[in-house]
């Protein structure tokens, strides 16, 4: 298949095209210039495995949580595909598509991405299925909830930040992190062909990214005018 993924839920922005076999990626950690790089990165993915965007079979992205900034900027490059070249696109919970390549595995595990604040944006599965919805939360409250004769294994772009704090909060909890990052857009192109695969649908266009707080201007906004 013909196909373009991108993650841009943190400040490294991950874009793939594949075509057939042929897959080209790109990894960005360029934080606030990642509208800059955005469109470029797209074009150069393509141009690498030799296919127009007239000719995907479809395009994926991460939904969220993650960035606002980030996550907006790939819904807007990607819708913008969609309506010009007529791909569907499909969407992948963040956290869904980091814990996919651990979904055999006989452990809790734990997908996060650094929310600021001591928060975090993370979810729990056990045996590739969510136990704990995405959820806007703290180490200390993970840990609350962790089974101590579990073992357990964060995953994610902060997961040994997460793991750290983890530590901090239950010393008994057995905890895993692992050395090197897996390659984000490979699950979200096995992950949107088996959508396919099942006939689910692609986004609808009233469809936007999952946010699990409200952005800086949206409490600036509340503080101003409280209810």
């Amino acid at each position: 298949m013909k196909a373009l993924a991108v993650d841009s839920a943190t400040s490294c922005m991950t874009i793939a095209a594949k075509n057939g076999t042929s897959v080209v990626t790109l990894s960005l950690d360029v934080g606030m210039k990642q509208s800059q790089k955005i469109l470029p990165a797209i074009n150069y993915v393509l141009e690498q495995v030799e296919i127009k965007p007239s000719e995907l079979d479809y395009m994926a992205l991460c939904t969220g949580p993650g960035t606002f900034t980030g996550l907006r900027l790939s819904y807007a490059a990607l819708k913008a595909l969609e309506l010009s070249c007529k791909v569907p696109l499909y969407g992948v919970p963040t956290l869904d598509v980091y814990s996919y390549p651990y979904r055999n595995l006989n452990k809790t595990v734990i997908s996060v991405i650094d929310a600021k604040k001591d928060q975090f944006f993370a979810a729990i599965y056990k045996n590739g299925i969510k136990t704990v919805e995405e959820k806007d939360t703290t180490a200390e409250e993970i840990a609350s909830i962790l089974n101590e004769k579990e073992e357990i294994l964060l995953c994610g772009t902060d997961a040994k930040i997460f793991a750290e704090l983890l530590a901090e909060k239950n010393k008994n909890l057995c905890i895993n992190t692992l050395d090197v990052q897996t390659i984000n857009t490979n699950s979200l192109f096995e992950m949107t062909e088996k959508m396919i695969e099942e006939g689910l649908q692609p986004l609808q266009d009233y469809d936007g990214p999952l946010y699990l707080r409200k952005s800086e201007a949206e409490l600036a906004l509340d503080k101003r005018y409280p209810a």
